[in-house]
């Protein structure tokens, strides 16, 4: 089986403050679907959840504005830096740095919620031990929302336009980030190669990264069954109820 060839993204060191920007999401209009959509499931207003992978926060916030009690973690203390740092923060976040394999079961929530993190996660092993985690730390009956990206959607996307490249204006200089891809069928794999230049106000270059890494779990072979929902672009995204002990 291939192995991924990664080097950490900018996004989660040195350039945790350019994620926003390069990576827009209509988050307010996905929280809103999910409050729905799990109020049903019987996990509404006042309930506690987990947003495992948190990034700078905007989920767990947009969560909280809409009456969660959110616990937000990454392994990033940059990203958890600019969480806490949110001035549109309500009351009802708490972050924490934590890995998403390692987490402690003294603690239980009514829903987690992993967005833009499982694609990372390719190989049986370190899946595994996260779906572990998410059941240790996720209480019987509780809901768990998980997303990842579509195969066939994603392929078909990638195939048509292989070379991605955004611009961006920035309060700290101009960003151009930069992927190109390439598709393993046989594996269910994105193959990506990302660049990220930046150049400060004066205009000298301050920054190139580039990477190459898989980037996509397959559903099936991860076993989540169809998904729920489908999202903006070539996401799918999943409700899962945490079974009790015992029950199979």
């Amino acid at each position: 089986m291939p192995t991924s060839v990664t080097t950490p993204r900018p996004f989660y060191g040195q350039f945790a403050w350019a994620y926003e920007y390069l990576i827009e999401r209509p988050v307010a209009k996905e929280c809103a679907a999910m409050a729905s959509k799990l109020s049903r499931r019987g996990v509404g207003a006042g309930a506690s959840i987990l947003d495992a992978g948190c990034g700078t926060g905007r989920y767990a916030v947009e969560l909280a504005r809409l009456g969660y009690r959110v616990t937000g973690i990454d392994r990033s203390t940059e990203m958890l830096a600019l969480a806490r740092a949110r001035t549109d923060s309500p009351v009802g976040v708490a972050y924490e740095v934590a890995d998403l394999a390692t987490l402690p079961g003294a603690r239980s929530f009514d829903a987690l919620l992993c967005r833009g993190v499982l694609n990372d996660l390719v190989d049986d092993e370190p899946r595994a031990a996260v779906f572990e985690a998410f059941a240790r730390v996720t209480r019987p009956g509780g809901v768990l929302l998980l997303d990842a990206r579509d195969w066939e959607q994603s392929a078909a996307q990638r195939a048509a336009r292989p070379i991605a490249e955004r611009r961006v204006s920035t309060p700290r200089g101009f960003l151009v980030f930069r992927t190109v891809t390439r598709l393993d069928p046989a594996t269910h794999r994105l193959l990506l190669s990302e660049t990220l230049r930046a150049r400060d106000a004066g205009g000298g270059a301050h920054h190139r990264h580039g990477r190459v890494r898989d980037a996509l779990l397959d559903p099936r072979r991860a076993r989540l069954g169809a998904p729920s929902d489908r999202l903006r672009g070539d996401r799918v995204l999943w409700y899962l109820r945490r079974r009790p002990p015992g029950h199979r």
